[in-house]
């Protein structure tokens, strides 16, 4: 996956640091602009940039060792925020994202909820 653009070496900690080999090839992958290299700054050291940035700062997904696209073409389809019946939308990417603004989670009534995050279907996402 790496080889073909469709994964990164991210978030490894000792004891599993003999990453050369997988480095290596990722920047065969960088070079050649296979997968989501191909997309200008998608993939960052924090994760992947599922957005543009927009003014309450840039969108990016946490993610584990092989993070993996969605396909091998270098388009990338970004869901768009939900609305509320008020019409307005509160849109965070993961919980690291959401947890800048609110600090404990959020509970399922405010426009931030979102039921991807809530692991535990308990309509509190992201809670500590």
């Amino acid at each position: 996956m790496i080889r073909d653009g469709l994964a990164r070496v991210a978030y490894v900690y000792p004891p599993n640091t003999h990453l050369t080999p997988y480095e290596e090839v990722q920047q065969v992958a960088k070079s050649k602009k296979l997968g989501f290299w191909a997309i200008e700054d998608y993939a960052t050291d924090s994760g992947f940039v599922s957005k543009p940035s927009t003014s309450s700062g840039s969108h990016s997904n946490d993610g584990g060792s092989s993070e993996a696209s969605s396909g091998s073409s270098s388009a990338v389809s970004t869901p768009s925020a939900p609305a509320t019946a008020s019409g307005t939308t509160e849109w965070f990417d993961n919980c690291t994202h959401l947890r800048t603004k609110y600090p404990n989670g959020v509970e399922s009534t405010p426009p931030a909820y979102q039921p991807k995050m809530d692991r535990d279907k308990d309509n509190f996402a992201c809670e500590r």
